[in-house]
């Protein structure tokens, strides 16, 4: 026999929690221990929705459960209620002078190494109570998970033209040249400029196509009439430690940010020059979604970031 839904969802937010980790995790003995709870526990709150939904919201398939198409309408929503039950509880507690909480970021791979750290120290400073929980990647996958809302803020080094984010610039940088400390086929003077022509023959190691470094060296040498495929790069590497350190072992040259050469070039592991007739000045930018009032916490970091950093 069918039971009729009253009209009245009775759920508790703590059952909404349940569920939600048993989808992540495609487990409910996973689930169970991300949340600290036993499994029968977890059990008992996905049977009581169950029951209130009248409808079967996972399917097992082998040792894993699966989202019935019930399931998946009630995920996405659960998702929403459970995002503004946090924000609805950050706001009261700014309302009463305290801020804390959480507060997810994402960050391309030069400030998430290189500036992140030095922000969030300061803002643990001012903010003790807010917890900064900080994802690593490229440019492009940091605009793709602020767009898609699974991160309410992001830090890149470059910007895209879209009427759906918000780039605010608040700090600037420059890419250098770096070469091997014992750079055999040309010695420059150190601490000086050389011209692109003076290396656009030599072996390069560059980042991946996705990130930010990369598409403002692109940029560049589109400006100056040069396509990359002028030239030598014999290899690209997800990382710019992993680009110092394959062009200190000699590999090829390499252009980053000016910000990830102080270590290797203080132990003398490299060296640096400025390319001096191409354009390599970039903006990092704090992106948001346009249109979409911050929640609390990250409204602080903003205003922090952009008042510490004029």
């Amino acid at each position: 026999m069918t039971k009729k839904m009253t009209g009245v969802f009775t759920v508790e937010f703590h059952q909404l929690e349940a569920f939600v980790k048993v989808a992540e995790n495609k487990s409910f003995s996973k689930a169970a221990a991300s949340l600290f709870l036993t499994q029968p526990t977890v059990s008992s709150h996905i049977i009581s929705l169950e029951k209130e939904l009248n409808a079967k919201l996972f399917d097992r398939r082998g040792k894993e459960v699966e989202l019935t198409p019930a399931g998946r309408i009630l995920y996405e929503k659960a998702k929403l209620i459970l995002e503004e039950k946090v924000r609805i509880l950050e706001e009261i507690k700014h309302f009463l002078g305290t801020v804390e909480g959480e507060l997810k970021i994402c960050a391309s791979s030069i400030p998430a190494v290189y500036i992140l750290p030095f922000l969030i120290k300061k803002f643990n400073e001012l903010y003790p109570g807010v917890k900064l929980k900080a994802h690593q990647a490229d440019s492009g996958e940091v605009i793709r998970m602020v767009s898609d809302g699974e991160v309410e803020m992001g830090i890149v080094g470059t910007a895209l033209t879209t009427d759906e984010l918000v780039f605010e610039s608040f700090m600037t940088d420059e890419l250098v040249l770096i070469t091997p400390a014992c750079w055999e086929k040309k010695r420059f003077e150190k601490g000086k400029s050389v011209l692109i022509g003076d290396i656009i023959e030599e072996r390069f190691v560059l980042r991946e196509k996705t990130s930010g470094t990369r598409k403002v060296f692109e940029k560049a040498l589109s400006d100056k009439g040069i396509k990359l495929e002028d030239l030598n790069v014999v290899a690209e590497f997800g990382s710019s430690e992993a680009v110092k350190h394959a062009v200190k072992e000699g590999m090829g040259i390499s252009v980053v940010s000016q910000k990830a050469v102080l270590d290797y070039e203080k132990m003398g592991f490299i060296n640096v020059y400025r390319i001096e007739d191409l354009d390599l000045r970039r903006n990092f930018y704090l992106v948001y979604k346009k249109g979409r009032t911050l929640s609390p916490n990250a409204a602080t970091f903003k205003e922090f970031i952009l008042n510490l950093i004029p």
